[in-house]
Formats: structure tokens, C-alpha cells, sequence
């Protein structure tokens, strides 16, 4: 009598397994039919770190990393021509430029990062505290630009893209609004304007598993 309940129970346990891989989706049926099975791991927006290099003339910059909330990747962009042709129009790429990047930071009781971004703007022209009575500006672009480096991280410290931005410079400073309404954190707002970036997976070490975000099947 046990038997025969254990063969009832096992042959039961054997249906339900056919019912589920013949008419139950799971999670081997995720992707796109024609092109691939699963998802592959997104890079996710929260886990960057900035940090720059000759900021400020070269003073120590770290604060402004620290306070940093927000950042913008560079975006590429193509001037196009247009290209006549009797009943016809075709378009070419020409220069490419990049857009400014955003860079949002906590503005510290301590003005650590604000005394920094002050220094830099200081070494594009003497607005505050001027040397002189005519408001000197930078003479040339090598005394006040510096490099960014924006860095994409895994939820650790491994590095798995990395941005090496060159030739910046503020190019817009907002120091946000107060208002008695409400008790937020006071925000920088910069612009930063520059010449070239290089996007770098050399440097990419991904030491999670095989990059799919399904498991536990």
C-alpha cells in the first residue's frame, strides 16, 4: 500500500513537472523571439563616481567628487549638409561636436566643494577679489582647463566604463534657489564645456556573473 502511494505521488510529481515545461513560461522563454534568449544586466544610473584633474589649477578637487548627486554623459552630436541633386536629396555627416555636460553638486556647510568651483572660475577671470583693476582673464585656455573622468562602476569598485573628458571649462554656474517653504539640500548647478571625449572599456573588469540580469532557474 505504501508503494503503490508512492508510485501515485511520484507519477503525479512527473505530470506536473511535463504540465509546467510544456505549458508554463519560464524564465528560458525571456528575450526576443529571432534575435536572443534573456536580458542582458543594465548599467545602472546610480553607480558613477566623477573625478577630476587639474580643476582649480590643479588644487585638491576631491570635494567636488564627494558633493557630486548628478552627472551627465557626453552626448555626440553631427552637423549634417545637404546634398542637391536634380529630383533628389541625400545627406552627409560634417563636424561633430560634443554638448556641455551637467554636473549637480551638494553645496556643503563647509564650502569645500563651493571654494573649489570658486577657484576654478577664478582662473578663467578674476571676478571675485580681481588682480588689478580691469577684471584680468586667462591669458590662454591651458591655464584654466582641466580633464574630467567619469566613471561607471559595477556596485563595487570595479570599473566597467570609463569617460575621459578633456579640454573643460565652467562654462555656466547656477546657485539654485532658497525658499523657506521647504528645508532641501542647496545645489550647485555647473555647465562644463569641452573639447574631446573617449569612451574606454579597456579598463572594464566585470567579475559578476555571465552579464544576464535572470538567475535561479
Amino acid at each position: 500500500m505504501i508503494n503503490s502511494t508512492l508510485d501515485i505521488n511520484k507519477r503525479e510529481e512527473n505530470f506536473l513537472f511535463y504540465i509546467r515545461r510544456e505549458f508554463m513560461s519560464t524564465i528560458s522563454d525571456f528575450g526576443i523571439p529571432g534575435v536572443n534568449t534573456g536580458i542582458l544586466q543594465p548599467k545602472l544610473s546610480n553607480r558613477w563616481r566623477v573625478t577630476f584633474a587639474g580643476m582649480a589649477a590643479g588644487a585638491d578637487s576631491t570635494a567636488v567628487s564627494w558633493q557630486a548627486v548628478s552627472v551627465s554623459r557626453p552626448t555626440l552630436k553631427f552637423d549634417e549638409v545637404k546634398l542637391n541633386r536634380y529630383n533628389s536629396v541625400a545627406w552627409i555627416a560634417s563636424k561633430y561636436e560634443f554638448d556641455p555636460m551637467k554636473l549637480t553638486l551638494e553645496d556643503d556647510v563647509t564650502n569645500q566643494a563651493s571654494t573649489i568651483i570658486q577657484a576654478q572660475l577664478q582662473t578663467q577671470q578674476w571676478i571675485i577679489g580681481a588682480q588689478g583693476q580691469w577684471m584680468a582673464a586667462a591669458g590662454d585656455g591651458s591655464t584654466y582647463k582641466f580633464a574630467t573622468n567619469l566613471t561607471m562602476l559595477d556596485g563595487n569598485d570595479t570599473a566597467i566604463e570609463n569617460w575621459t573628458v578633456e579640454g573643460c571649462w565652467i562654462q555656466n554656474v547656477e546657485y539654485g534657489e532658497l525658499e523657506y517653504a521647504e528645508g532641501k539640500a542647496v545645489t550647485i548647478g555647473l555647465t562644463i564645456r569641452f573639447d574631446n571625449a573617449y569612451q574606454d572599456f579597456s579598463t572594464s573588469s566585470w567579475i559578476g556573473g555571465n552579464g544576464s540580469a535572470l538567475g535561479g532557474a
